[in-house]
């Protein structure tokens, strides 16, 4: 025998040895863990703290009626593409005289907000009070839009001043 290939079937002899003794390696598992929620809606960035004013009136303009100075204008809620239904709920104070339009905190005497949807071009009173106060807005390309209007609402006897009025709205969707 050669003393080159010693080394060589010694090593060989080795690895025959061992071989009952390897192990198997680790067997262990994995899990995996998640959630999906629903999407969510938000009211655009602009409808967040939005101030809306109205055109100035005269007292005479509401000599023969109740209403003057409409407004109109929408509110909108960008939503993510698996939802449906946008809920508008409108809060806020009622006037003490009428009591479905929301209560005036400025200056003038006998006047109230009117606050009204125009859903297919039908206007609709939002009341303050607490009743019919929400709307239903379909979603579509991921945003729902909801036409609006306001308008000064005689109450009693007009005297000149400022309107101020707040009127809060929260969204829910589906």
């Amino acid at each position: 025998m050669n003393i080159r290939t010693l080394p060589i079937l010694l090593l060989a002899i080795t690895a025959a040895l061992d071989a009952p003794n390897t192990q198997a390696a680790t067997t262990g598992s994995l899990k995996f863990v998640g959630q999906i929620n629903a999407g969510t809606c938000n009211l655009a960035a602009g409808d967040v703290n939005r101030s809306i004013t109205l055109p100035a009136v005269k007292v005479s303009d509401f000599d023969s009626t109740l209403i003057a100075g409409a407004f109109d204008f929408e509110i909108s809620a960008e939503c993510e593409s698996d939802l449906r239904n946008v809920i508008f709920q409108f809060t806020g104070t009622p006037d003490p005289i009428s009591t479905w339009r929301f209560a005036n905190t400025g200056t003038a005497e006998g006047i109230a907000l009117w606050l009204y949807s125009r859903i297919g071009g039908v206007e609709e009173t939002i009341r303050a009070n607490g009743t019919n106060n929400t709307r239903t807005i379909a979603v579509s390309s991921s945003r729902a839009i909801l036409p609006l209007g306001a308008a000064y609402f005689k109450t009693k006897a007009v005297a000149q001043g400022t309107l101020a009025s707040t009127a809060t709205v929260s969204i829910t969707y589906n």
